[in-house]
């Protein structure tokens, strides 16, 4: 994957940890726990996804020199 394409699969995934979070949130302030962990764990799965694409692409940067 190319450089620019790396840096916007991050920033989806930056993107959609931020939004489940924030989601989650709401609906845990309307309905309560039960219904909104499920935004809580996609919530955390999306951030290791972007601490993980993150970590690969400043790993192949820093191979290619």
């Amino acid at each position: 994957m190319n450089k620019k394409g790396a840096l916007i699969l991050e920033f989806v995934w930056l993107a959609l940890a931020i939004f489940a979070a924030l989601f989650g949130t709401y609906k845990f302030i309307k309905i309560g726990f039960e219904n909104s962990y499920i935004f809580y764990i996609i919530s955390a799965i999306a951030s290791f996804m972007f601490v993980l694409r993150r970590a690969m692409r400043k790993f192949q940067e820093n191979n290619k020199r």
